[in-house]
Formats: C-alpha cells, structure tokens, sequence
C-alpha cells in the first residue's frame, strides 16, 4: 500500500521470517540484499527493510551463493550464504530518503506526579545507500513517550524518564575488496522510578512466620558517547581487517529505600538513602589476517585487546534502623581496573574438491582488579574502615581452547563435525582484610556436529554442540558480602564448571509456485553441573565461623552449589500458504516447550516443572483494502513440591487500512492480556486504539497524522513471579492509565 515498506511485503513471502531486524529465508539468515544486482546495503541487511518502498519492488529471488572472502580464497568446502536480490521498477542507482516525526500527548487521568502529565517525542533520520556506501543520521529527544507499534507489549510508564540521543554511521566500500565503517554515538537519559514488593514465603516451618515489604525511590542520570571504526580490506588471497571502539559512560544515583521485615513479633526496620558516581571507560582493539598459503592450504591469525578502568563513589546513609547493628553512615571510595587480550591461530587444509580439515588454538587473558574502602562515620565522627563492607580482590584467567573439525560439501549436502577442548586457568586474590590465594583449574571437552542437506524445496538440517558456562566469578569468592546484613552474599570456591549440550533437528518444505511453506523444528539441552542456589534463614543472631561474622536475626545468607542437571525440550510446527485470488497470507503457528529445573527449599533439594504452549495466527488481505489480524496466545504451568500456578498471556492486534489514489488511511487496535492464577493482582489488561491519515506527494513522500489512546486496565498492580524457589515476589508499581496523543510524521 502507499506507505508500506520492504519489511510489510517479506511477511506475504512463504519460508521468509524478519526475527530481530534480520532477513531469514529458509530457517537461514540472509547475509546479502542486492538492488537489482548491486549491493547497495553491504553487511547492513536491515536497512533494506525500512529504506525501500514496497511499490517499488517487480519480483525477489532467495539463492544460495559462497561469501565473497570465500571465493577470494578459493574455498569451494565452505557452507553457502543465503543472498536475497531484488528487481525493482525504478532501477535506482542509489536510494536516498528519511523522516521527521513528532508526538504529543497527555495523561487523560492524574499521572505519577499527580497532574494530567504531559508526554512528547522528536525524531528523524537521513539515509543514503549506494554502491560506494552508506550515509545514517538519526537523532531522538523524548519525555514520558510510549512508543506504538504492532507487536508491542505495552507496560504501565510508571516514572519521568527523559532521554536523547544521536548517531551517525558511515560506509565507505569499493566492491568487495574495501570496506571501511564509521559510526559515532551519543546519548542522554534521566530517568526516576518508584516500586513497591511484598514477599510472601511458601508455608514451611522456618517462613512460617517471616514477612517482607519493601519501597524504594531512585533517580538516575547517564551521559554516554561511543565511537567504532572497521575496515576490512581483500586483495588477491589475503584479507585483513581491524575493529576498534572507544566509549565513555558518566553517570550517577540517588536511591531511597524502606525495609520491614518479621519474624514471630519482632519487626527489623532499614531507611537507606544512597548515592554514588560512577565513570566507565572501555577500549577495545582487534586485528585480523586469513591468506592463502598454498592451493590447499589458508592460515588466519586474529589478536584482540582490551581495556577498561572506572571509579565508583558515594554515600550510604541509614541512622534509624531499629536493629543498632544494621545503622550505617558509610562512605564509600571505589575503582576497578579490567583488561584482556587474546590471540587465535587457524589453519585449514583441503582434502580434494569436497572435504577439508581445520584446527585452531585460541588463547587469552582477562583481568580485573575491583577495590572499595568504606569509612563508617557513624561510631567514630574521624571515620574508622569498615571491614564488612571494604575489599580489594583481582581476579586473573587465562583460558586455552583447542579446536578440530571436519567439512565435507557434495552438491547439496554440507556436513561438519568437530571436537574442541577448553582450559580455564583462574586465579583469585583477596587482599582485604587479609590476602589469600584461591587458583582453581578448569577443563572441557567440546563435541560440535552440524548437518545441511536438501536443496531450496527440501531442506533438513541436524546440529549437536557443546559448550561450557563459565562460572561468575563473584560466584567463587570466598568472603562474605554483607553490604546488605539481611541479604548476605557467599560464594563458593568447590564449585564445578557447567556444561550444556544442546542440540535440535528440523525440516523445512517450500514450494514458492503454490507459495506454501511448512516447517518443524525439535529443540533439546541438558546442562551438567547446574548450579542452584541455597538460602538459609537465621532465627537468631549466629556466628558464622568461616566468614567470622555475626548474622543478625531475620538475616539470610545465599550459596551457590552444584545439583547435577537440568533439561529443556521444545518444538516448533509452522505453515505458511498465500490464498488467491485475494493475495492473502495466512500465517499458523503452534510451540512447546518443557524444562525441570532443580532448586533448594531450605536444605532439601526439589525440582519445579513448567510446561508452555503457545498459538500464534496471522493473517492479511492486500489491496486497495487491507485487513491484518495477528494473535499470539501463550499458557504456561509451573509445578513445585509446593504448589501448581497457570499463566495465561493473549495479544490481539487488528488493523484495517485504506486507500483512495495518493491518500490512505489506518484504523487499528491491540489488545494484550495478562492473567496468573496464583493471585487476582497478577491480572492485567492493555488496550491501544490507532487511527491515522496522509497523502502521498509524487511517487516517495508522503505526510501522515494519526491519533490514539492507550488504556491500561485493572491497573493497581503490575507483578512478576517466581516459583523455581521457595517463594513468591510481588511487585507492585504506579500505573500509567489513559493516555492520549497525536503524532505527526514526514517520510521522504
């Protein structure tokens, strides 16, 4: 229609999906969208989705073609891209274009601020694409603005939040031998919130009688800026590229916070006010070379870097805490220093026409110094270090991987198998209050299994891989983090490394004449080694020898263990069919999922399972009448020892657009559902009504206004829940409820 874009016209294409701003045809990323056999977009495949004009478009064609560094080194055993080119009817050398847009509104009842709050937005853009490259300014200012589209879950704004930003990004290519980008980025944002939790513990003998509420206010400000550049440049059989980015982030925190907590009829009670500063600054470097040695052999070789240093300070305040153990009036001084470099080798030998072998070794280097001093003021007005809440620990790993595979490539079939192994060697030190060592030594082995066969029609593909989690480092200390004394904090230095292996299978038929495509898709992991979390709830004050500390009562002290695995299995059926003669797409959809996941309630071990299923539908007629209707229903069921809870999640958009010549219209609606079965103040209703209007002006620009309001329902309540523990959160906040605006934009 007259103001759709090359995303609205993919949707109708069987076997092509738009998952994150990225083009899939066939279950496989498009790594190229040519203009009539040019390649105005490079590697930036998205902008072909907003930057050209449905109208423009005669016919798209989906091939499968090698990497243009894979025909420079002659690698013939490589999988193939997937490459979208599209004919157009301009035949444009160069697609130029942009828009302004702006939006005012207001909140139809009394906001967070107890006015009927007015809310704005200011946007636009200028793009350029051509053969040589790729000009991209954007720039955005807005306060309190929800923005509207399809698709889009639609949350209580509950705080003023403001928030600018720019950025500009250039390309500059010459064919495939030379790319070079550059990209400048700026932003701004201040933003406050307010919130409210209650914890409700499961009726065990030692919650039995424990409560928890809490609010807190905070106001948070940022500066950031961000600067990248890359060039990669191919001549003859060597290519060799370098990345560099530079970014600086400024910013602070005020923050209030009330606690009450109970056991039995005593009440613990905390009034924190912080603040704290804080400054980041990251570099981050890397180089890297393939070139070809032989007529059968390619070496690569890459070297990264980085470097990262920042400051954090402020105050902790809190004089009227009704345990005199929990009184703090703390300033606290802290920086922290990271760095890492890395270097990877690769080496890749043919086997004939049809098979080769690689192998790389990779090696790096990561550390990370992190320092606070704390003076309490509040027992000695000179100030006296606080040994709690001080530390001064570094952290050094040096991992080795080594990595074997195996390719074969005949016709349509690509198969890949490879085995790797990883060595993690880290080191911690703590040096405050007294320096200790703890190394520790970790190693995997990696099985990796890749399979493609079937041509565009028919394609079935087979994967099976194995990686490991690292650990958190904060996750191995071995002092106690008492910053919050009723929310201590313990790593532990015997825990092993976790290992997923994930797998899936799936099997995709297109048939592009009847434009028909169906999929099916299996999923499934296992995760060795899990590590859960255990809580302990202190009845009465208690000393903890190995930390050599004082729990007050109502305190609870987190652990980390090892439990064995957990597992997750899912699948995914899809049908997709275009109906003539109304040139309708109808896409179906239908998900499910399993996991058991193991958990701690007290000192048992329990395991909770959750099933989910989920129904998505769409649907849309295209003429000078288009009708678009997409629902996306999802049920899930979570199983404790202690009991079952359902959650119910349904959103519903329709859309209804005209046209008559150069003018066009929309109406459109969406509503979203919330329900949990467990508690009436889980449920939530959101509903938005759209209407807009424009003209077109020649056969690009075009002027629209629309106007709509968004009303949220039931609206006490906003609230997330958990049961793979041994309780449930609640948490509450404002709400926003209607809200009404009008925006106004330019497209040329």
């Amino acid at each position: 229609m007259a103001d759709d874009r090359f995303a609205e016209l993919l949707k109708q294409l069987p076997g092509v999906e738009i998952k994150d701003n990225k083009i899939y045809a066939e279950g496989q990323e498009v790594k190229r969208v040519l203009i009539d056999g040019k390649n105005l977009f490079g590697s930036k495949t998205s902008y072909a989705l907003t930057d050209l004009e449905a109208s423009d478009v005669r016919s798209v064609r989906v091939y499968e073609d090698f990497s243009p560094e894979a025909k420079r080194l002659g690698d013939n055993t490589a999988e193939k891209e997937k490459v979208m080119d599209v004919e157009t009817k301009s035949k444009r050398g160069y697609i130029l274009g942009g828009n302004l847009e702006g939006t005012l509104g207001a909140s139809l009842e009394r906001d967070y601020s107890g006015r009927h709050e007015i809310r704005h937005s200011e946007a636009g853009s200028f793009y350029r694409n051509t053969e040589r490259g790729n000009w991209r300014l954007e720039a955005s200012n807005s306060k309190d603005n929800i923005r509207q589209g399809e698709g889009v879950s639609f949350d209580s704004k509950t705080t003023p939040t403001k928030q600018t930003d720019a950025q500009a990004d250039y390309t500059l290519r010459r064919g495939d031998s030379t790319n070079v980008s550059t990209a400048v980025r700026f932003g701004r944002s201040r933003q406050s919130s307010t919130g409210s939790s209650q914890t409700e513990y499961f009726l065990t003998e030692a919650y039995a009688l424990r409560s928890e509420e809490s609010r807190n206010e905070s106001l948070s400000k940022s500066l950031s800026a961000e600067i990248s550049n890359y060039v990669n440049i191919q001549r003859k059989k060597k290519v060799f590229g370098a990345m560099t980015t530079f970014s600086i982030d400024d910013g602070s925190t005020l923050g209030h916070s009330r606690t009450q907590q109970r056991i039995d009829d005593e009440k613990t009670r905390t009034n924190l006010n912080s603040n704290s500063d804080r400054r980041n600054i990251r570099l981050n470097v890397s180089i890297f070379f393939h070139s070809k040695i032989s007529e059968r052999s390619t070496l690569s070789f890459n070297v990264s870097g980085k470097y990262a240093p920042g400051d954090r300070d402020g105050w902790r305040v809190d004089t009227t805490a009704s345990t005199p153990g929990l009184q703090v009036k703390l300033r606290n001084d802290g920086d922290s220093r990271n760095y890492s470099f890395g270097a990877n080798l690769g080496y890749r030998y043919k086997l004939g026409k049809k098979g080769s072998v690689n192998a790389s070794y990779n090696f790096s280097r990561d550390y990370t110094r992190s320092k606070q001093l704390a003076v309490d003021f509040l027992s000695d007005p000179q100030g006296v270090v606080d040994t709690v809440n001080s530390y001064h620990y570094t952290t050094d790993t040096y991992t080795h991987s080594l990595q074997t595979s195996l390719q074969y490539r005949s016709g349509d079939v690509w198969i890949m198998a490879g085995l790797g192994g990883v060595l993690y060697d880290i080191a911690r030190s703590e040096r405050f209050p007294k320096e200790e060592r703890f190394p520790r030594l970790f190693f995997q082995l990696n099985p990796t299994v890749y399979l493609s066969v079937g041509k565009s029609r028919k394609r079935f593909s087979f994967n099976l891989a194995s990686f490991p989690q690292m650990i958190p480092l904060d996750a191995l200390r071995s002092t106690l983090n008492a910053t919050n004394p009723l929310s201590l904090q313990a790593g532990n230095p015997g825990l092993k490394l976790q290992n997923d292996l994930s797998g899936s299978a799936g099997f995709q038929f297109t048939d592009v004449k009847k434009a028909l495509s169906f999929s099916v898709r299996l999923n499934g992991s296992y995760t060795f080694n899990y590590i859960a979390q255990r809580r302990t709830l202190f009845l009465e004050d208690t000393y903890l020898p190995q930390y050599d500390y004082t729990a007050r009562k109502g305190a609870q002290l987190t652990t980390q263990a090892n439990v064995g695995g957990n597992y997750n299995l899912g699948g995914r059926v899809s049908y997709s069919q275009q109906i003539n003669p109304l040139r309708s797409t109808l896409n179906v959809s239908v998900n499910y999922g399993f996991s058991q996941t193991p958990y701690f309630t007290g000192e048992d071990l329990f395991h909770s399972v959750r099933h989910s299923l989920g129904f998505g539908f769409d649907s849309g007629f295209s003429s000078k009448v288009k009708l678009n209707i997409r629902s996306n229903t999802s049920m899930s069921s979570y199983t404790t020892q202690k009991e079952t809870a359902q959650e119910l999640r349904e959103q519903l958009t329709a859309r209804v657009d005209l046209r008559f010549g150069k003018y066009f219209g929309s109406v459109g609606t969406l509503y979203e559902f919330y329900c949990n079965s467990r508690s009436h103040a889980l449920t939530r209703h959101n509903v938005i009504l759209n209407a807009s209007a424009g003209r077109k002006f020649g056969k690009e620009n075009r002027l629209g206004l629309s106007a709509g309001v968004i009303d949220i329902l039931n609206r006490p309540d906003y609230a997330t829940t958990s049961f793979d523990t041994d309780y449930i959160v609640t948490s509450s906040t404002s709400y926003l409820g209607r809200y009404g605006y009008l925006r106004v934009a330019y497209t040329f």
